[in-house]
């Protein structure tokens, strides 16, 4: 039990370096390109790294089931961490986008694997309190993150932005080493072929989205998963197990989480934004909305695990699902014309409902799996998270800029998820209420 605290220390830091480097480069990005040059390259230095960490992330969860996960999530944050120092070593635009991509390599598998090693470890029960830890730690980092970098650009160099993660790298590294996996690891054949077609046709799929002329990228990557298809099917071990999709609670949850985080799940990135272009509203003030949606994540998150074993899963996605709609109705109505404190209560509703899904679903993505498929089932969630997110921001960012005025940008994004979370409203129905393993008890 004295070797779990200090794994636990080591997943809290894993996500530490995880999410300050998602929110530190926003300060040191103009200093970054008035260094280096390279102005019309730099939208890659985020691109690269958004496609190497979320095409990894099925792969990862393929391997951990097969390999363990201590000795591959070490890999990956020692990847992640050798990247970082190359990144802070770059002299040039074209090298900062390829040590990006290290770094990614390496962050595909920190947060996946992280969440496989909760699973593992600790009680239904216990894992609801260590998400909401970790949500917390991702909202702490949303606002020092921006405030490290500004530190770092105006009072050292901007390559401390990279290098802050070498000592949490190490320190990472040395609590995962006293853990001791008693979960037996089946080694199997991987299916390279099929994971090659995924990997090219989700990369072009995401690079659709960040793209002048989407289309071909767009029609390509479909074709190629209609090929990725019909080659795992005849496939004897494929890349993603089918037992994924025939298994009804893995396939509704990932359903819902992929079309939960399409929603409303994205809308956070632009409620600053609005309030500073549309309500003239100071830089700091804005940013702490946030602190609305990382408060009410930790009261949605830490109880799920009791709220599971309680009321099982059915009843929380129904419940969490429909809490978002009205918050998301709420939001749709009256946006361009809300105080900053109805704003605020507003959005810790709809935090309790992300930190409630979230939690629930990561769990349920892993009871519902069988043991020698967990760690894939929960990688597959969290990638089609990342994907809904990708999209679902980028949706949202052309719905804006194509609008009139902010005021009406952002209404009309309301609009956009407010129907899509009356699609996963009805998706949370038809989520089993049990696990198979629970059903037969």
């Amino acid at each position: 039990m004295n070797s779990n605290k200090y794994v636990f220390w080591g997943l809290v830091i894993t996500t530490l370096i995880s999410a300050l480097d998602a929110n530190i480069m926003q300060t040191a990005s103009p200093t970054i390109v008035k260094q280096l040059g390279g102005m019309e390259l730099f939208a890659w230095v985020f691109s690269v790294y958004m496609l190497a960490s979320t095409i990894t992330v099925p792969l990862y969860g393929k391997l951990s089931d097969m390999y363990g996960r201590k000795n591959l999530l070490m890999i990956s944050v020692g990847l992640f961490t050798v990247g970082s120092i190359l990144c802070g070593m770059a002299n040039s635009m074209v090298l900062l986008i390829v040590f990006r991509g290290v770094q990614g390599l390496g962050a595909g598998g920190m947060i996946p694997l992280s969440m496989i090693i909760v699973g593992d470890l600790f009680s239904i029960e216990r894992r609801g309190k260590i998400q909401a830890v970790f949500s917390s730690i991702w909202a702490i980092s949303s606002v020092v993150g921006p405030i490290l970098g500004s530190f770092f650009v105006e009072a050292l160099t901007w390559r401390w932005i990279f290098f802050i993660n070498i000592p949490i790298g190490i320190a990472t590294i040395l609590c995962l080493i006293p853990y001791q996996e008693n979960t037996e690891f089946k080694k199997t054949y991987i299916d390279y072929k099929g994971f090659f077609i995924f990997g090219i046709s989700i990369t072009l799929l995401l690079l659709s989205t960040n793209v002048r002329n989407p289309y071909w990228y767009l029609i390509i990557g479909l074709l190629g998963l209609f090929v990725f298809v019909l080659v795992e099917r005849k496939e004897s071990q494929p890349f993603l197990p089918v037992s994924l999709f025939k298994n009804k609670g893995i396939f509704r949850t990932n359903l819902f989480m992929l079309f939960y985080c399409l929603s409303f799940f994205g809308t956070s990135n632009f409620i600053p934004l609005y309030l500073q272009e549309g309500n003239h509203m100071s830089i700091y003030k804005s940013g702490l909305i946030l602190l609305s949606i990382a408060g009410g994540w930790m009261f949605g998150s830490t109880p799920a695990g009791k709220w599971i074993i309680r009321y099982s899963y059915k009843p929380l996605f129904i419940i969490g699902s429909i809490l978002t709609t009205i918050s998301g109705l709420l939001l749709y109505l009256f946006i361009t014309d809300i105080s900053y404190l109805v704003l605020f209560l507003i959005l810790i509703i709809q935090g309790f409902s992300f930190g409630l899904l979230f939690a629930v679903g990561t769990i349920a993505s892993q009871e519902f799996a069988d043991a020698h498929i967990k760690g894939m089932s929960t990688s597959l969630q969290i990638f089609l998270r990342n994907i809904g997110t990708s999209v679902g921001v980028t949706i949202m960012g052309v719905i804006i800029n194509h609008a009139v005025t902010i005021q009406i940008g952002m209404k009309n994004v309301f609009l956009y998820a407010l129907l899509l979370s009356l699609v996963t409203v009805a998706i949370s129905f038809i989520i089993p209420t049990k696990t198979a393993v629970e059903s037969e008890q």
